[in-house]
C-alpha cells in the first residue's frame, strides 16, 4: 500500500516539474552510451556536447540551466553539456534494461517523454524560449539523428 501512494507521489511532483534529483541520481552520458551506442555518437557531434567550448571559465549556474546537465540554477551541475539526462531526465532510476524496456514504468521513475514532436518541443522550449545568435529554433529538427547502417 505505501509503495503506491509513494509512486503517486513521485508521478504528481513530476507532473507538477518538481526537482526530484540528487547527485546520485544523475548517470551521464556515457552510461547511457552503454545502452545506446548509435544516440551518444550522433549526440557527441553535437553543439549540445560540446557546451564546455563556449565558456572560458566555469559558467554561473544560472547559465547552466540551459547549457548544463543536472539541477542549476537551483542546486548543482554534474556536466557542462547538454547531456542525455538534460532532456531526458536523472537517468539512475530507470536506466537499468528491464525497466528502461516499460515506458510507463521508466517514465514514473523519471525518463520524460521524448516520444511526440509536441512532447520533445515541450522539453526543449525550456531552454529554446527565444531566438539565439539569429538562428530560429526548429522544434522538429531531430536533437541526435542517428543514421542507419545499410549492410
Amino acid at each position: 500500500m505505501w509503495i503506491r501512494a509513494l509512486l503517486c507521489i513521485a508521478m504528481l511532483a513530476i507532473a507538477a516539474g518538481v526537482a526530484l534529483a540528487a547527485r546520485r541520481d544523475w548517470t551521464g552520458s556515457a552510461a547511457c552510451g552503454t545502452c545506446h551506442p548509435q544516440q551518444l555518437a550522433a549526440w557527441q557531434t553535437t553543439r549540445h556536447a560540446m557546451t564546455r567550448d563556449r565558456f572560458p571559465a566555469k559558467p554561473e549556474g544560472r547559465c547552466l540551466a540551459c547549457h548544463g546537465t543536472g539541477e542549476a540554477p537551483a542546486g548543482p551541475a554534474i556536466a557542462v553539456e547538454v547531456g542525455c539526462e538534460a532532456c531526458h531526465g536523472a537517468g539512475a532510476a530507470y536506466a537499468e534494461d528491464d525497466v528502461m524496456r516499460n515506458r510507463p514504468v521508466a517514465r514514473v521513475l523519471g525518463l520524460t517523454d521524448t516520444s511526440t514532436p509536441t512532447a520533445r518541443a515541450a522539453v526543449c522550449s525550456q531552454c529554446h524560449a527565444r531566438q539565439t545568435r539569429g538562428t530560429v529554433f526548429d522544434s522538429s529538427a531531430p536533437v541526435h539523428p542517428v543514421k542507419s547502417v545499410s549492410r
